[in-house]
């Protein structure tokens, strides 16, 4: 059995991948909520799209015929993809061009609004303030500093690259050498970058890898882009070197506690672009998502691994 779960702000998205997969002559379950604890009888289930609901060894244990987890989106943070690897389960998501595609571009776009002072321009027409006090400054040139060497910075590399920026990459799965870019441990990146994209996952040895000790690494006045997770970063390091000026600017797509709670205090700063985890969505991966989802559930039925398992070696038979 094929079973769709998602938190109820994904119903569209699963309504889509539900009807994607009618259309290949597949059936499945459709459950709309917040935990797996709400559903009465998860034992039949052998493969699981799961939409931002927790999965780990608990639910797990609840589903004995499991044999796959998959996320319709990139992340995949809510599935505990070591204990389903210590179970032979494969873990998929949904790799969607249009996806990597606007996070790129979205993420671009906030560092332009950062370096740019987008909301404080805005901010002297709408005060009708006299002269233009505000210092801004180009991209070209810049020394850029990417967390993460995945799908996504690969996108922003290759936006970028015409503008002449000088790219330092810290990742641990990198190998190869590839050019304009250079690889560095994090020390060294954080030293040496005029700004700083967040483009990693999510996972035990990326928790709070950004945090009092890092921000002290950092230039003065160095502009920091957060798209991929907000566990990556300490937050309350983080409003310390805002406020102190260690960091010069941030944009925060993501946070530790989604939705962003009203009293945190990110949210006073003046030189923060606070964006709901949603800014790189886009109509165009919405309309591509359900039927590439439907496609890795299809090969995982018919017994098959897709390309996007990200356990193959652990995955029995």
């Amino acid at each position: 059995m094929i079973a769709l779960v998602g938190v109820p702000r994904a119903a569209g998205l699963n309504a889509g991948i539900e009807g994607a997969l009618r259309a290949l002559g597949l059936g499945c379950v459709r459950h709309d909520v917040a935990r797996m604890g709400e559903i009465a009888d998860l034992s039949g289930v052998e493969i699981l799209l799961s939409t931002g609901v927790r999965c780990g060894a608990a639910e797990m244990d609840r589903m004995p015929r499991l044999r796959a987890v998959v996320s319709p989106v990139l992340g995949y943070d809510w599935i505990d993809a070591g204990e389903a690897s210590r179970r032979g389960i494969a873990v998929c998501n949904t790799e969607a061009a249009e996806n990597r595609e606007g996070m790129a571009e979205s993420t671009i776009m906030l560092l332009l609004a950062l370096l740019y002072r987008l909301q404080d321009t805005e901010a002297l027409l709408r005060t009708n303030a006299d002269g233009d006090p505000l210092k801004r400054h180009i991209l070209k040139g810049r020394t850029v500093g990417i967390i993460g060497y995945g799908g996504i910075t690969r996108e922003v590399i290759a936006r970028l690259a015409a503008w002449g920026c000088h790219f330092l990459v810290h990742s641990r799965s990198a190998t190869e050498p590839v050019p304009g870019v250079t690889f560095v441990p994090l020390d060294d990146l954080l030293g040496q970058s005029d700004a700083i994209l967040v483009l990693t996952s999510l996972n035990p040895s990326t928790r709070h890898m950004l945090g009092s000790e890092q921000f002290a690494k950092v230039r003065p006045g160095t502009l920091l882009v957060n798209t991929a997770r907000g566990a990556i970063i300490d937050e309350a390091a983080l409003v310390e070197a805002l406020k102190s000026g260690r960091l010069g600017a941030a944009a925060i797509d993501v946070f530790e506690k989604e939705p962003c709670p009203p009293d945190h205090p990110l949210r006073d700063l003046p030189n923060v672009i606070l964006t709901p985890h949603a800014i790189g969505h886009n109509e165009e991966a919405k309309e591509a998502g359900p039927a590439l989802t439907a496609q890795v559930l299809k090969t995982l039925a018919e017994g098959g691994l897709p390309d996007s398992c990200k356990n193959r070696d652990a995955v029995k038979g």
